[in-house]
């Protein structure tokens, strides 16, 4: 599973579903990705810290759009549990899943091999345990 290819095949999957993106790397590599729910805009960071996590905030991003949440500011990517961004981050990991599930035998299927491939937040764990379940 090579990060890159996931993350082309979700700014593929924005474009095919009319999100605008801004794709930069003059932001800081500790600053988030963030998204104008109001003109389905998302300001991607390309200079992240942490690529293993490119996909996961993108992912994020995209599910903000798709859930249909509105905010008059920018809404930053935050792993919280907040009820918008908690959602956001539900539906990212579920947009994820088939990228670390393909070619895996139930056997080698991990709840911390895939938070650790995308640098999941570990409060995330029962989601994604449930995520997985229900996969």
């Amino acid at each position: 599973m090579d990060i890159d290819e996931i993350v082309t095949d979700l700014l593929n999957y924005a474009f095919d579903h009319g999100i605008a993106l801004i794709m930069t790397r003059q932001l800081s590599p500790h600053a988030p990705s963030a998204v104008d729910t109001f003109s389905k805009r998302i300001i991607f960071n390309m200079n992240m810290y942490d690529k293993r996590q490119m996909p996961l905030q993108l992912a994020h991003e995209i599910k903000h759009i798709e859930n249909g949440d509105k905010s008059t500011e920018l809404l930053y990517f935050t792993p919280t549990k907040a009820r918008m961004e908690f959602k956001a981050n539900v539906g990212a990991i579920h947009m994820l899943l088939p990228y670390y599930m393909n070619e895996k035998e139930p056997d080698q299927v991990n709840v911390y091999d895939f938070m650790e491939c995308f640098s999941i937040p570990s409060h995330l764990e029962d989601t994604v345990t449930e995520a997985i379940k229900s996969y």
